[in-house]
């Protein structure tokens, strides 16, 4: 996987114990001694702005219809529930087919997400250090 990859993840289990089926970003290119970071998007609005773009202070970034991949009248890229997985998790995470690449943003799509998320406070220091 690559940063900009849009991954389908069935069964993704929320820390709260219930699971969904989620389509997540792939935020970095990691070394091996690394983990790939994740970013959680959701088509439901609950009380968010619906205006593209950068939400920092809010903690995320709206990508409207037909932009990339998208086809949902507004997605949104949420920055409180990053999610990291290491290289051997992430090889039998692919063995078991529970991740699908469904397909990459544009660069410009995701240098605008990095931008926004590092403006955000969600990140910790070595997650934000990951980021290229």
């Amino acid at each position: 996987m690559k940063k900009g990859e849009v991954v389908f993840r069935p069964n993704y289990a929320f820390p709260n114990g219930i699971t969904s089926d989620k389509l997540l970003i792939v935020l970095n290119d990691p070394t091996p001694n690394e983990p790939y970071l994740f970013l959680l998007t959701t088509s439901k609005q609950k009380r968010r702005e619906k205006t593209p773009g950068c939400h920092s202070s809010s903690g995320y970034y709206v990508i409207p219809k037909n932009i990339d991949f998208f086809t949902e009248p507004a997605t949104w890229i949420l920055f409180n529930t990053v999610t990291e997985c290491t290289f051997e998790d992430e090889a039998k995470e692919l063995k078991a087919g529970n991740f699908k690449t469904m397909c990459c943003l544009k660069d410009t799509t995701m240098r605008a997400i990095i931008n926004c998320i590092k403006q955000s406070g969600w990140l910790t220091f070595y997650q934000t250090s990951l980021l290229k």
